[in-house]
């Protein structure tokens, strides 16, 4: 009976050590003659055997591995796929599924996501045949991060949750936690907050017990979910702190990080701590040698310095990242200090609300510029269709859209206001719209002027050209030649230019007139029979469904290297 013991305890010490992917040469050679030995003595039959990974395929893997981190991604899939070959034919059930593992990281590595996502699959296959409950969980966490950079965040999430329920059902700690910490890392890159905490906070108590570590890296997850909750605050501070205690500057570096922003998110506006708390990850990673965490620590300081409004500051130091991005060759890591450059003169610019009101002369006025959030997009939306449905036209017969053109970066355009389809269902009320603008009309505003069947202009307005995502049906409301000067020429229009072409009808000298101009042609239009204007609006308008914007949104633009 005691040799019995011994040897499911050898077993379970194998796993555990396998699992863990600790598992040098040697010691996996010495393990498998002791589990041999064991074999003989207490008579165990080959089947009920777990088999154990060939050394040379051990030392194979740790290369795949050492290639990875080395960046020879395309030799790592290669060699990958030969470990993977030799398990199969050797039958090396341990060994399948570190090598499809492997073969996983090293697609992702290569920027080959097809590669990752087919990988991933095969691996949630191998691991139902031959794994145990730590095997499955890590199959089904790699196939919800693949699914995830393949563009399918549901079942991203679905996947995930299943890891969740799996080590669950097994009462396996360890387990949970990886799952948890999948489930946390999906929420998280889906941009859901509160989802992300709750996982993260459910991984902290997993994590209890575990060790000192384990539980530091779990707070840091907390820290990370939500930056703006006091929770994610409090949770960074002490991962901070625990680092500093474990002397793991790497660690501490990274919860500095997430520090700062969630100093930078909070109500009461720690800016100035978010800066400080980021320069200093910044030179922990640059004592350590981390190049890429340093230009991530400079990002992080930049977007402190624009929340501080410091627009200098935060342009300097973006730059300095990009340029750190660059000379590593991080096109993520570029793509992102590219637009912290450019956002970096609209630090001051917040999104806010669109906002409808009614007055006697039963008109609605829609006042809105392209920083309009996506709730007030939809709540204008939803109480247009609701008043007029129900009330038969009688709250009003009119709509006058005020425009306010105010340019903003991209991040700051809501789904709604980007891709068109507020305007679709502004135009799918079936009232008559009369829009006037000011300001500086680009982006989203011009679909927000075109959007008027009666369109007024105040003077000083500068329209600016191309137009990059144009209304499906620009053409058929400025004509053929309007629609090539609009989206092919560079620069600026004048109001008058635009009347002279009759692509609006009248030019007013402020915003004031412009705005009264407007009342007072939609109160003329709102003279006419309703069903009159209705109808004329069908013959004359194109359908609301083709108001949306048409092809893809700009990308980010970085400035030119420095020399």
């Amino acid at each position: 009976q005691g040799v019995k013991k011994g040897s499911d305890a050898l077993k379970e010490a194998i796993g555990r050590l396998y699992l863990a992917r600790d598992q040098p040469a040697e010691a996996v050679k010495m393990l498998t003659d002791v589990y041999a030995a064991a074999k003989r003595i207490d008579g165990t039959s080959p089947e009920e055997v777990p088999p154990v990974p060939d050394a040379a395929l051990g030392k194979q893997l740790a290369d795949v591995g050492d290639r990875i981190i080395r960046g020879e991604t395309k030799d790592a899939v290669d060699l990958a796929k030969t470990v993977l070959a030799s398990a199969r034919n050797s039958g090396d059930r341990a060994a399948q599924a570190p090598a499809v593992k492997l073969l996983v990281a090293a697609y992702a590595a290569n920027k080959d996501i097809d590669g990752a996502l087919q990988a991933s699959k095969e691996l949630a296959k191998v691991a139902r045949k031959a794994g145990g409950t730590k095997v499955r969980v890590i199959a089904l966490a790699s196939l919800a991060d693949a699914l995830l950079a393949d563009g399918e965040p549901g079942q991203a999430a679905t996947a995930a949750e299943e890891a969740v329920a799996e080590a669950r059902n097994a009462g396996d700690s360890e387990a949970l936690l990886a799952a948890l910490l999948a489930l946390y890392g999906v929420h998280r890159i889906m941009g859901k907050p509160a989802s992300a905490l709750r996982a993260a906070q459910q991984a902290l108590e997993a994590a209890r017990g575990r060790g000192r570590r384990a539980e530091v890296a779990a707070l840091l997850a907390v820290g990370d979910a939500h930056p703006s909750s006091p929770e994610s605050l409090a949770a960074a501070q002490e991962a901070v702190a625990g680092f500093r205690e474990l002397d793991d500057k790497r660690g501490e570096g990274a919860a500095l990080i997430a520090l700062a922003f969630a100093q930078g998110s909070q109500p009461d506006s720690r800016y100035e701590e978010g800066v400080r708390s980021a320069l200093s990850a910044g030179l922990i990673f640059k004592e350590l040698g981390e190049r890429a965490g340093e230009a991530l620590a400079l990002c992080t300081a930049s977007r402190a310095s624009a929340l501080k409004e410091d627009t200098q500051e935060a342009s300097r130091l973006a730059r300095e990242a990009l340029q750190m991005y660059r000379e590593l060759n991080l096109s993520c890591g570029e793509a992102y200090a590219s637009e912290l450059v450019c956002d970096a003169p609209f630090a001051a610019l917040q999104q806010t609300g669109a906002r409808l009101l009614v007055d006697e002369d039963k008109l609605a006025h829609v006042e809105i510029s392209e920083l309009a959030t996506q709730d007030s997009l939809e709540s204008i939306v939803a109480t247009l269709h609701n008043f007029h449905a129900r009330g038969k036209c009688q709250h009003f017969m009119s709509i006058v859209l005020h425009v306010n053109g105010t340019p903003a970066p991209t991040r700051l355009h809501s789904y709604a206001m980007a891709s068109g389809t507020f305007l679709v269902g502004l135009r799918s009320v079936g009232l008559p719209v009369v829009s006037c603008c000011w300001g500086t009309i680009a982006g989203p505003s011009w679909g927000l002027f075109f959007a008027g069947d009666y369109r007024i202009v105040a003077q000083g307005t500068k329209l600016v050209t191309p137009i990059l995502r144009p209304l499906e049906c620009l053409a058929d409301l400025v004509g053929n030649s309007n629609y090539a000067q609009l989206t092919i020429d560079h620069g600026t229009m004048s109001p008058q230019s635009m009347l002279e072409m009759g692509m609006c009808h009248q030019v007013q000298k402020d915003a004031d007139m412009a705005q009264k101009a407007a009342t007072e042609q939609a109160k003329r239009i709102s003279n006419f029979p309703v069903l009159a204007a209705r109808q004329t609006l069908c013959l004359m308008c194109p359908d609301a469904e083709r108001m949306s914007s048409c092809g893809e949104p700009e990308p980010s633009r970085g400035p030119p290297a420095e020399p």
